[in-house]
């Protein structure tokens, strides 16, 4: 048998592999011998190849036909095919219509129904309303406040719903009227709760502003509470040069109904620039006091209210501040403090007259 692997190669050369195959012939065996049994080695394959190739044409020739069919039945198949999803496409287009329709139709009867379920909800928060106008007064006579509150904000949401109608227009000026009677309720018990760092009574004072909206009555009442020592801190100053000037002015009568040679000490006058540095720690550790108790206290609010409790406070105190800085910086030199204090005299002076006076 005969290796047909080289004759597929597209390199093939007809004479390198006769070479080939002579170089392998057995020693022993003639030349001539080799050649015709390598010749009819060929033959024979050749002859093997042709008769295969003619057994599986006359197969392939006999599996035409049959694909034939196959071909025709498939492409029939596709036809029916084809017309059949045409017909489920009509179907559906038809089904989309009258489904767009009914989808319209349950739209609108969707709108009626959210429309009589508002309108009876109005109702009944106008029923409710009206109810609660008419018991409002005994809750407050009980002296619950929470339910109070709780009472007025029902009251409130009704109001908003119903909207603007004139039948309740005197039920929302009851409802203001009783809100801020609510509040000026609350506004005792808030003070002693922040005076005496109540943390349980605040809060359940807070929840019942916030309930009625009055948050700014909370963040108000805190300031004015807490800005009282602050002030107290800061006419610490004035208190003290008051009690030093009397004192002074004591000593000096002594001084001159004392024996002659006696002698008697005056107390020194405090410098404003000396006491002000004490001022600041003693305020900053009391607004570090109150900002770890605010913070318990009022976790949602402490942000809000510690910054406008320390802007009310420069408020407060603004204007002072600026005299006695003024003041202090006369102090330098003692002509440009009297003739600063001159210039305040004359101007407190002719401004209760009506006097302008213009100044260089």
């Amino acid at each position: 048998m005969l290796d047909v692997g080289p004759f597929s190669s597209e390199n093939f050369d007809p004479k390198k592999w006769i070479n080939s195959e002579c170089q392998t012939r057995h020693p022993q065996d003639s030349l001539d011998k080799h050649l015709v049994d390598l010749e009819m080695k060929l033959q024979m394959m050749s002859e093997e190849i042709a008769a295969s190739l003619e057994e599986q044409s006359a197969a392939v020739l006999l599996r035409v036909p049959r694909a034939t069919r196959d071909v025709f039945r498939l492409r029939d198949d596709v036809v029916s095919l084809r017309s059949s999803i045409s017909g489920i496409l009509l179907k559906l287009k038809k089904a989309e219509g009258s489904s767009a329709e009914s989808i319209a139709a349950l739209a609108k009867v969707d709108t009626v129904k959210q429309r009589m379920e508002a309108a009876y909800e109005t109702w009944q928060d106008a029923a409710g309303l009206t109810q609660l106008s008419s018991t409002v007064e005994d809750v407050f006579a009980s002296g619950d406040l929470p339910r109070a509150a709780e009472t007025l904000a029902n009251m409130r949401h009704c109001l908003s719903a119903v909207g603007e109608v004139a039948e309740f227009a005197n039920i929302r000026k009851q409802l203001e009227v009783l809100e801020d009677r609510l509040d000026s309720m609350v506004q005792p018990r808030l003070t002693d709760a922040l005076s005496n760092h109540k943390v349980d009574v605040a809060q359940d004072l807070r929840g019942i502003l916030i309930r009625i909206g009055r948050f700014k009555s909370l963040e108000s009442q805190y300031t004015k509470v807490h800005l009282k020592p602050i002030r107290k801190l800061w006419e610490d100053f004035d208190f003290k040069q008051r009690a030093n000037k009397s004192a002074n002015e004591k000593n000096k009568m002594e001084r001159l109904s004392s024996s002659a040679g006696e002698f008697h000490s005056v107390s020194p006058t405090m410098s404003f620039f000396g006491w002000l540095p004490s001022f600041y720690d003693e305020l900053l550790l009391y607004l570090e006091q109150e900002w770890k108790w605010c913070m318990i206290a009022f976790p949602e609010d402490y942000i809000t209210l510690l910054p406008k409790l320390l802007t009310e406070t420069m408020i407060a105190i603004g204007s002072s501040f600026i005299s006695h800085i003024n003041l202090a910086i006369g102090d330098a030199v003692p002509e440009t403090k009297a003739l600063a204090k001159g210039l305040r005299d004359m101007l407190s002076a002719d401004m209760q007259k009506g006097i302008k006076i213009q100044t260089t």
